[in-house]
């Protein structure tokens, strides 16, 4: 994630979507997001609140949450790390959701092996395990804007049979539906599950279980979230 884009229209999705998640299944007992956190590159700034305000006119994902749109809009005026984060949290303990953030400093190519060792060690048990990279999944040449599959794996692999995991994606310029099921065909050749997914034609979160009755928990959430906003898809 970038810092210039703090509180925009991925986010107020993004959050809300975990918040209808967690609401929505009972066994699932927190929040816990995983901010690849990179050098603040590209435009932000006032765009972000311009692109909120016609997220809102459109009726886009999370729109209807008029709580977190306004946390949205009080994280765009914040210039610190750790500000943001700590409202994030704020948002979510309204919310009556346990949180837990893993960050300390920014993400790099170079730390990734410490930073994700570190992470799944010390995952809390049956949560929502939000990884929140820049752009999402490996390419051909990752980067720090890039989550590597076998991060994934290492997660999902350390993970309690009651937890999920989220993954953030960026949706290239190629057709959408064929992009995200290979993403979910390669994800459950790595994981030995077939992920659920839902995209707002822009961005696409994967969902990764170990639990069938869970992820059947899960898929039924993810598609009630999907019939709210017209604009989204999920997936299966």
């Amino acid at each position: 994630m970038n810092r210039l884009y703090f509180g925009d229209t991925r986010d107020l999705f993004k959050f809300d979507l975990v918040r209808h998640i967690v609401k929505s299944l009972p066994d699932i007992a927190s929040f816990t997001f995983v901010p690849m956190l990179t050098e603040p590159a590209g435009r932000g700034g006032r765009s972000t609140h311009k692109d909120l305000i016609k997220a809102l006119e459109k009726g886009k994902a999370g729109s209807q949450n008029r709580d977190l749109v306004s946390c949205m809009e009080r994280l765009q005026g914040i210039d610190k790390n750790l500000e943001y984060f700590n409202g994030i949290r704020s948002y979510f303990e309204k919310e009556q959701i346990q949180t837990e953030i893993f960050f300390k400093t920014r993400f790099s190519h170079e730390t990734r092996n410490q930073y994700f060792e570190n992470i799944a060690g010390n995952l809390p048990v049956h949560t929502l395990i939000s990884v929140d990279p820049d752009t999402g999944l490996e390419e051909s040449t990752p980067d720090e804007k890039h989550l590597l599959f076998s991060e994934a794996k290492k997660i999902h692999d350390r993970m309690d049979p009651g937890s999920i995991l989220m993954i953030y994606q960026h949706l290239p310029r190629v057709k959408r539906e064929g992009y995200i099921q290979n993403r979910c065909s390669q994800l459950a050749t790595l994981t030995g599950s077939h992920p659920a997914a839902i995209t707002d034609n822009e961005i696409v979160f994967f969902f990764v279980t170990k639990n069938q009755k869970l992820q059947e928990r899960l898929i039924w959430s993810i598609e009630s979230y999907a019939n709210s906003y017209p604009d989204l898809k999920s997936y299966p």
